[in-house]
């Protein structure tokens, strides 16, 4: 059982024992992590905020004009009822078409239509719900999303297994997992893959891609029985020349049996419309009857849970998807500037004098990057840098640490770097 949960779980028995009892096993498991929700809320009156996975200006989020002024434009029939469990069928369609006309290289038979969710991490628990048994194995890389563990291993019993996706010197490398599939032995995996990666920003390029599509076919091949979880919260903020279509549509063009592809996307970070909670979840099969049964039980875990998603944030995503194109070239005006705070990020980090402080891994897109710094305690130095620098980042591990360029102005991302190489002076004293 986590710490955490036992402090609570202790906290209770002392202050009401009898509904210390009352707790379902799931209850007593249960508590609220010390990760990025909570690093964040103690960064909130620091200067420079580079903590949480948003995209803001100096005085504002970073939105759509489209989007923000969309509600004037619905009919009260497109905020007020409920929506179907689903989702709203135009808006699966839209967002299909989307998905279709990003990958080229999928097709329409191959997958199902998309199903709505309330947002990303909504889909990774019907994932759960729907095909996770405790003592399962979910294979995930050691620089992940620290929600993966609530998710599945505190709220189902699975069993989490890491491998390396950074060689010694902070470059991206496929080997650790290659090796990790060539050598698993059990009859059913979960393999979660997430780029660009949350924390480090990192997207594969083509030939890496076809490394980890021909390594997961073997898997395959050999007669373990495959789910491989595609996370695309960040799909489209690519900064250099990578694999720019999904994993999801390299690998439902594998047309294996024993291999089922599973793609969660959404608006919330493509569309910078974070409190909206429109995402979805879309399966990579062929056979008609399959997608009936698995929209089918994906309906009834929503009807079981919250029912449905909110009408009014699908109603607002299916107007500016109707509206395209108005609305990509907003968003196109946001991607560009994430662009420009990435560039700057790339020429500050690798600047040879902050060598003694940290090593860079490799980043590409998304909104973050992670460093490691050599010498200091990342939550020593979080907390330093809160205090002295009024600057906020997160601490990842015993190692590591991520910052958000996302939420730092341009001319402001090498005041924030070189702050934290004096911080980190200041403790390796």
């Amino acid at each position: 059982m986590n710490p955490l949960a036992l402090d609570l779980n202790e906290q209770l028995s002392k202050s009401n024992p009898e509904i210390a009892d009352m707790l379902s096993d799931l209850g007593k498991l249960m508590y609220y992590p010390k990760g990025i929700l909570s690093q964040s809320a103690e960064a909130k009156s620091t200067k420079y905020n580079a903590t949480i996975g948003m995209a803001t200006y100096k005085n504002s989020k970073m939105y759509a004009d489209t989007l923000n002024g969309v509600f004037s434009n619905l009919d009260p029939d497109e905020i007020f009822p409920y929506a179907p469990p689903q989702g709203i069928e135009p808006l699966r369609d839209l967002w299909q078409q989307k998905m279709l006309k990003e990958n080229p290289d999928l097709n329409v038979a191959d997958m199902t239509r998309p199903i709505v969710t309330n947002a990303l991490t909504h889909g990774l628990s019907i994932v759960a719900d729907m095909f996770i048994d405790s003592g399962d194995t979910i294979l995930l890389p050691t620089h992940n999303w620290g929600n993966y563990k609530l998710v599945y291993s505190t709220r189902h019993s699975a069993d989490i297994e890491t491998y390396d996706i950074f060689d010694d010197a902070g470059h991206f490398t496929t080997e650790n997992l290659v090796a990790t599939l060539e050598n698993y032995t059990k009859d059913k995996v979960v393999l979660i893959l997430n780029y660009p990666n949350n924390p480090t920003g990192y997207t594969p390029t083509t030939d890496e891609v076809k490394t980890i599509v021909s390594a997961i076919k073997s898997l395959a091949e050999r007669g373990t029985n495959v789910i491989a979880l595609i996370d695309d919260a960040y799909y489209g903020l690519f900064y250099e020349d990578v694999y720019t279509q999904s994993l999801f549509t390299a690998l439902t063009n594998l047309h294996l049996d024993n291999l089922l592809p599973i793609r969660l996307d959404g608006a919330t970070k493509e569309f910078f419309a974070w409190g909206l909670r429109v995402g979805f979840i879309s399966f990579g099969v062929s056979n008609e009857t399959t997608k009936q049964v698995l929209e089918a039980k994906v309906k009834g875990l929503i009807r079981s849970n919250i029912s449905s998603g909110p009408m009014p944030s699908q109603s607002a995503v299916k107007y500016v998807l109707e509206h395209a194109d108005t609305f990509e070239k907003e968003i196109q005006k946001n991607i560009d500037t994430l662009q420009a705070r990435y560039e700057v990020t790339k020429a500050v980090v690798y600047d040879t004098r902050y060598a003694p402080y940290w090593k860079a891994y490799d980043f590409n897109s998304g909104y973050f990057m992670a460093l490691k710094v050599h010498g200091v305690d990342p939550e020593q130095l979080r907390l330093h840098l809160i205090n002295e620098y009024s600057i906020g980042i997160i601490a990842l591990n015993d190692t590591d640490i991520r910052i958000a360029f996302s939420c730092v102005e341009k001319d402001d991302i090498p005041h924030v770097f070189d702050s934290i190489a004096k911080a980190i002076a200041d403790l390796q004293k």
